[in-house]
């Protein structure tokens, strides 16, 4: 061990004495397992200008070198491999609509659907994950956020090796919130509310990160479970990237060798891994499981819908062990960061998404139909000073917005076409999430044309706008577009905090069961949802955190109780990536 770190010493300060080739960040693993003692150096030599991180629990370090500097230390008996670095990002989330049931939590708050689903508000009389300590492994966390900021117990970003995980880019948030979002009658509640919750950085504000970010995070994993004791959970939304023609330098076909070895690692330690196993299905084509979800050590999630079919986008292989509610899940993200987009009209509330551009607020008066919004003569003169209600096609929206403008109109609220409208876009009659400005009617040669001065301007579906437009003149309504703590977003990296979740309270059900104990009860209490038994679409099937906490500990729960059910209220419509 000694005479591979004095190499990797004289090789990393020669190249710095020359200064002649460019360094890349590397991991380098050794053979020899490391003993109890005192710290390890690299012999008390000077490495100018080169940075090394020493991965005490993985028996590895992370080290700036030259290729060549990499290619003598594979050479090295005690050097188990050398890996470069490799690219994983946060897995691809799709903004959703809510479903039906749900209520904004501005009006109370939301149980979302999907931990009804999983049966934890059963398991809520008896426990809610109490000293269960969850680690989410992503782009950090919003520990500001009065869901999240009682349950953060710490953290670390492992970019810039700080305490410091604090969320840029909201997909770890909204990750955290759906496992241990507060039951204190705001916003929404996780599953497994009374859980600890770590957030450990690993993914910058564009959500990528390395292999070399997530081995220093598992790495701090491992040591604060040993410094803090307790049961642990990582949870892992996020996957390598293997097709080399995005990233030749940074995306490899070939599996992250340090990331498995770093997930088996923290597996030997007793901590139970959940990953997402990713998003490039298609209706035609079943994508491969994504690593890390595909190493032995982990548990892979995959995603199902409110009517507990498999999500499109859900990959699939037999690595897939369970299924959990991934598609318009209603969870946290950073404060300030969501939207909240409605119009109303008396004491019915249409569900809205924000038209991009649109400014921030409410306005409340009177609207006009204007027609198809396309020319100055679709406005009547009443329309100054009053909302217009326009209908989609023909032109874009900025340039509706623009005329309205011109008019004197105070707002906008433009409604879905038709399914026989033009242009040919407009396919359907909902509010479908492909219809937003920015993907369909906005698209303008002109970036600029979107920067004039937009109020406040939002769709709603095709029947919402017809019901308006055959109103009674004189009718008034509100609009709103306000900032919010919250969104709904899609994909198995919403499925993944469910198990986690789930893992929670069947462990706190059970402290001093091992996590193999608690992956074998969620396994065996899982509900069929395809070939009968264990299948690359569900896995096991769809995780039920009440059953499994039961048969953990049948002496705390008695007979089985009414599946819970979600919150009846309105729909809302949420902003996401």
């Amino acid at each position: 061990m000694k005479r591979a770190l004095f190499l990797v010493a004289v090789l990393i300060s020669s190249a710095a004495a020359f200064g002649a080739e460019q360094t890349h960040r590397y991991v380098v693993a050794m053979r020899t397992q490391r003993g109890a003692g005192g710290a390890r150096t690299i012999n008390g030599v000077d490495l100018p200008g080169r940075t090394v991180e020493e991965l005490r629990n993985l028996d590895a370090y992370v080290a700036d070198l030259t290729e060549a500097e990499a290619a003598q230390l594979r050479k090295d008996p005690d050097v188990k491999y050398v890996e470069h670095e490799i690219r994983f990002d946060a897995l691809g989330t799709t903004a959703t609509h809510a479903p039906t049931a749900e209520l904004h939590p501005l009006d109370a708050q939301v149980t979302p659907y999907g931990i009804s689903m999983v049966h934890a508000p059963d398991v809520w009389t008896v426990e809610k994950g109490d000293g269960i300590n969850v680690v989410v492994i992503d782009t950090g966390v919003d520990y500001t956020h009065p869901e999240l900021k009682d349950a953060y117990k710490g953290g670390f970003n492992a970019i810039t090796k700080t305490t410091d995980p604090k969320d840029d880019n909201e997909h770890g948030t909204h990750v955290s919130g759906t496992i241990v979002a507060a039951d204190n009658n705001l916003g929404v509640v996780g599953v497994a509310p009374k859980a600890n919750l770590w957030a450990v950085k690993v993914l910058n504000a564009s959500g990528s990160g390395t292999n070399t970010n997530i081995a220093s995070g598992i790495n701090w994993v491992i040591s604060k479970k040993a410094e803090v004791g307790g049961n642990w959970i990582i949870n892992m939304s996020l996957g390598q990237c293997t097709d080399v023609s995005v990233d030749p330098e940074q995306c490899s076909a070939t599996p992250s060798i340090t990331v498995r070895d770093a997930c088996q690692h923290a597996a030997d330690a007793g901590i139970l891994i959940f990953a997402a196993a990713g998003n490039e299905s298609t209706a035609s084509h079943a994508a491969t499981v994504a690593y890390p979800a595909a190493f032995s050590s982990v548990t892979a999630v995959a995603a199902i819908d409110s009517n507990q079919a498999v999500a499109v986008f859900s990959d699939q292989g037999p690595e897939i062990a369970v299924s959990a509610p991934g598609v318009g899940v209603f969870s946290t993200v950073p404060v300030g960061a969501g939207a909240y987009s409605e119009v109303k009209s008396g004491s019915k509330s249409d569900d809205a998404f924000a038209v991009v551009g649109s400014a921030k607020g409410t306005l409340a008066g009177k609207y006009v139909y204007c027609g198809l919004g396309a020319t100055a003569g679709d406005f009547p003169a009443s329309v100054k000073g009053n909302i217009a209600l326009i209908q989609r096609g023909t032109a874009t929206f900025n340039v509706k917005t623009k005329n309205a403008l011109a008019a004197g109109a105070t707002a906008v609220v433009i409604y879905n076409c038709s399914i026989t409208a033009t242009p040919s876009t407009c396919t359907n009659t909902s509010l479908g999430w492909t219809l937003i400005g920015k993907l369909a009617d906005n698209v303008t040669d002109n970036p600029a044309d979107l920067n004039f001065g937009w109020p406040v301007t939002v769709g709603i579906s095709y029947d919402d706008g017809e019901a308006l437009r055959k109103a009674a003149t004189d009718s008034s309504i509100t609009v709103t577009n306000i900032v919010d703590d919250y969104d709904t977003l899609s994909g198995t990296s919403m499925a993944c905090p469910h198990a986690v979740g789930v893992a929670a309270l069947v462990w706190g059900a059970d402290p001093a069961a091992s996590a193999t104990d608690v992956k074998n009860a969620m396994y065996n209490t899982s509900h069929d949802l395809g070939t009968t038994g264990r299948d690359s679409v569900f896995g096991f099937g769809l995780l039920d955190a009440f059953s499994a906490a039961k048969a953990l500990a049948p002496s705390k729960f008695g007979s089985p109780v009414t599946p819970a059910t979600t919150v009846p209220g309105r729909r809302i419509i949420r902003r996401g990536h």
